[in-house]
C-alpha cells in the first residue's frame, strides 16, 4: 500500500535563500508503521498532538522535501515553552528530527512547541540557507482539553462515490462520519455539496458550491472528490480545476491550521482505458501525489483507493464494489467513513462501532483503515 503524501505551504521567516519553499511539509511518522499519521500530519499552526488518542508513544517527526529540492542537509530546531529543547542537523535523506524512525522524547512530552527547519545547500548546514524558514507553533497534550468539546467543521464536495447511501441505513459517506462522531462523544458539523455525476469543475461553474466556500462559514477540513476517472486519465484538467478554481477560496474557507483532504479515488472494476488494474492504480497513485503537491494550502491524500487495493486483493472487487463497477456497497461507505473519522478526528479508528457489518467485517475493515492511516 503506497504512503499517503502531504503537503503543506509553511509559515516563513525572513531568513536567506528567498521564498521559494525547499521544507514542504513536516510530518508526525508513526515509528512503528513508518507512516505519516494523517489528521495530525501535515502538522500546521496550532496542531495539537493528543497522547491519549496515539497507539502508542513512538513517533517521529519528519521534515518532507519539495518536488525537485535537493538539499546538501536541513536544520532543525524545537523549542518548547518549558525549556524542553532539540536541535538536530541531517546530511542525508529522509531528514528526521531524531534520526530516522528514532523515537523523539519531546514529542510526547506535554508542552507547546515552536519547530523550526531550514534547508542548506552544503552539508552540516554550511553553505547557504536554500528556501524561506519553515516555522510552525503546536502542542502536546496528554489531558483532555476544551477543544474536544468544540464542533469541527467539515465540508465535504463531490459526488456519489461520497454520495452514495447503505442498504442498511440509508446513510451516505458524510452521514457516516457524523454518526461515528456522535456515537463517540465527537461534535461535527457537516456541510454537504454532493451531485451525483457531476466532476468538481461541473459543480463549480452550476454555482452548486459558491456559498459553502464564501467565507461564510470555516472549516476545519475541506473533503475534494474528483471524478472517478477523472485525475488518473487527465491530470492537467483535474489540477487546473483545484488550483485555479478551487484553491482561491481556501484562505477564506478554512480555518487557521485547517487542511484539505483530497479524496483518492480507487480503481473501477474495469480499468480501461488502463490495460490493467495495476496500471489504473499506478496512475492513479502518481497523479493524486502530483495533484497534492501542486497546491499550497495544508492538504493531504485520504488513502481510499489505497485501502480498496489491499481488501480487493485477497476478498474481490466485490467485496467493495456493486455490480455496475463503480459505486462502493455498504462495506465500502463503511470503510470510506472510518478513514475519515480516523483523518479528522486525529484518532485510530480500530475501536469504532460495527454499526450494520458483521463485526469480523467491521474490524477487518476498520484494521486496514487504521494502517493506511499511520494507526
Amino acid at each position: 500500500m503506497a504512503a499517503a503524501f502531504v503537503w503543506v505551504a509553511p509559515r516563513v521567516s525572513a531568513s536567506g535563500g528567498g521564498d521559494t519553499p525547499v521544507i514542504s511539509a513536516v510530518q508526525i511518522v508513526n515509528d512503528v508503521s513508518r507512516r505519516p499519521i494523517l489528521g495530525l500530519s501535515p502538522v500546521t499552526d496550532g496542531t495539537v498532538v493528543d497522547l491519549r488518542r496515539l497507539p502508542h508513544r513512538r513517533i517521529s517527526l519528519q521534515a518532507v522535501i519539495a518536488a525537485g529540492a535537493k538539499p546538501g542537509s536541513v536544520a532543525f530546531t524545537m523549542e518548547g515553552t518549558k525549556g524542553g529543547s532539540v536541535s538536530r542537523i541531517e546530511s542525508r535523506t529522509p531528514f528526521f528530527l531524531c534520526g530516522d524512525y528514532v523515537d523523539c522524547p519531546l514529542l510526547t512530552t506535554p508542552d507547546v512547541y515552536t519547530l523550526t527547519v531550514q534547508a542548506f545547500t552544503g552539508a552540516t548546514a554550511t553553505g547557504s540557507p536554500t528556501g524561506a524558514a519553515f516555522s510552525i507553533r503546536f502542542t502536546v497534550a496528554a489531558t483532555q482539553d476544551s477543544a474536544d468539546a468544540r464542533p469541527l467543521d467539515v465540508l465535504f464536495v463531490g459526488n456519489s462515490l461520497l454520495g452514495t447511501a447503505t442498504e442498511t441505513t440509508r446513510e451516505d459517506t458524510p452521514d457516516l462520519v457524523r454518526h461515528f462522531a456522535a456515537l463517540e462523544g465527537r461534535p461535527l458539523n457537516v456541510t454537504k455539496v454532493i451531485h451525483f455525476g457531476y466532476s468538481l469543475r461541473h459543480t463549480w461553474n452550476d454555482g452548486l458550491v459558491a456559498t459553502a466556500l464564501d467565507g461564510t462559514r470555516q472549516y476545519d477540513f475541506i473533503v475534494l472528490q474528483e471524478y472517478s476517472t477523472l485525475v488518473a486519465t487527465n491530470l492537467p484538467a483535474a489540477r487546473d480545476t483545484l488550483l485555479t478554481l478551487y484553491a482561491p477560496t481556501f484562505r477564506r474557507a478554512l480555518k487557521p491550521g485547517g487542511r484539505v483532504i483530497l479524496f483518492k479515488n480507487w480503481a473501477l472494476a474495469n480499468p480501461a482505458p488502463f490495460r490493467s488494474r495495476a496500471a489504473a492504480k499506478a496512475a492513479i497513485d502518481a497523479n493524486y501525489a502530483a495533484l497534492s503537491a501542486a497546491l499550497s494550502t495544508p492538504n493531504l491524500l485520504a488513502p481510499i483507493g489505497d485501502e480498496f487495493e489491499k481488501i480487493i486483493a485477497t476478498k474481490g472487487v466485490s467485496h467493495l464494489i456493486v455490480a455496475d463497477g463503480k459505486h462502493p456497497n455498504d462495506n465500502a461507505v463503511y470503510l470510506d467513513a472510518v478513514t475519515l473519522f480516523g483523518i479528522v478526528f486525529a484518532t485510530s479508528p480500530r475501536d469504532l462501532a460495527q454499526l450494520y457489518l458483521p463485526a469480523d467485517v467491521a474490524a477487518h475493515l476498520r484494521a486496514v483503515a487504521a494502517t493506511a492511516i499511520g494507526y
